[in-house]
């Protein structure tokens, strides 16, 4: 039988309305009497029903989380970002894996809004119109975390259009002028979207017209690396390459060693994502790193400002981190 607060104040001797109060730091008693009650508590095996007292004070502290089950290793950055600031904050966080399928999406999603929530965080996920229904339908906050959905819903992720034109200028600077985008292609996601323009204007603010056919490969996967370097033969079109993801980089790396392409020599590269899988190839990739821990504490800030702005879109910071994946050339 699970220990309430009226055992614990039936053994201090003291009424359960102080009890409560103790153990949820409200109120004033003594030193003594607050210690005593803890330590009975602990020592009876009390847990605190938080979802009853969420019910009976008209709130929650839960946090749902949103996330692919394809992800990448950098939704587990974020996700730490989140707890760190989570457990500073008092909130708890509830995750939830969903599929590509809408319909399991709608699924997923209802089954997470059974409970009772704060809010629920979008991390790193595309959601389809349909699924946002239901969230929209739903009494709780709505974050998007490292993507951009729409203009309803406050977002927390990298610059992707002025990402691009870090590595493209400092690809410019090292002598290239015939650059690849891998990893970028899918038409649909805004993060897509805004990488691929960054990248034609970059090009463009240097007098370079983009090639069509240097922007390829819809899946953030090793696979996608693999298959771009089979896909433009030898010898390259190109003399860099920019790979969205660390994954989709490691892939090129491996399908340039297969090929006999020397990196950096003949081909170089830079990553985006910068996670500590880039410190596990040889030569160790040159990064632009997204700042995810970061991300994930502010998520947690930014749903626990009740005077937060519905639209609002917050940018986190990027740093270009030299590696041994870039050659000058002249």
């Amino acid at each position: 039988m699970a220990i309430t607060i009226k055992d614990i104040a039936n053994k201090a001797g003291i009424s359960a309305a102080s009890v409560s109060r103790i153990l949820t730091n409200r109120g004033r008693f003594s030193e003594e009497t607050a210690q005593r009650v803890r330590e009975l508590a602990n020592e009876m095996g009390y847990f605190k029903n938080q979802s009853a007292a969420d019910l009976s004070q008209k709130t929650s502290r839960v946090i749902g989380i949103l996330v692919p089950t394809n992800h990448t290793n950098f939704a587990d950055e974020i996700i730490k970002g989140m707890q760190k600031k989570a457990y500073e904050l008092g909130y708890e966080l509830l995750i939830a894996f969903v599929e590509t399928d809408s319909q399991q999406q709608i699924k997923t999603v209802r089954s997470l809004l059974s409970r009772q929530l704060l809010a629920v965080v979008m991390l790193a996920i595309d959601i389809e119109d349909a699924v946002l229904d239901v969230l929209n339908s739903a009494d709780v906050k709505l974050l998007s975390v490292s993507n951009q959905l729409n203009n309803d819903i406050p977002s927390i992720s990298s610059d992707n259009y002025a990402m691009m034109h870090t590595i493209v200028d400092y690809l410019y600077a090292h002598g290239h002028r015939q650059m690849a985008l891998i990893g970028a292609s899918d038409p649909d996601p805004i993060v897509a979207i805004l990488r691929r323009q960054g990248y034609i204007d970059a090009l463009a603010s240097h007098g370079i017209t983009y090639n069509p056919d240097f922007i390829w490969g819809v899946e953030m996967a090793f696979q996608t690396g693999i298959d771009a370097i089979k896909k433009f033969g030898l010898p390259l079109p190109f003399t860099a390459v920019i790979g969205s993801a660390d994954i989709i980089s490691i892939g090129l790396l491996n399908g340039a060693l297969d090929a006999g392409i020397s990196v950096p020599n003949d081909l170089s590269i830079v990553t985006v994502d910068g996670t500590e899988l880039t410190q596990l190839t040889r030569p160790i990739l040159t990064a632009t790193q997204q700042n995810f821990a970061q991300m994930g504490e502010l998520a947690i800030t930014n749903l626990a400002n009740p005077s937060r702005s519905p639209h609002s879109v917050i940018f986190t910071d990027i740093t270009l981190i030299p590696g041994g994946t870039v050659a000058t050339i002249g």
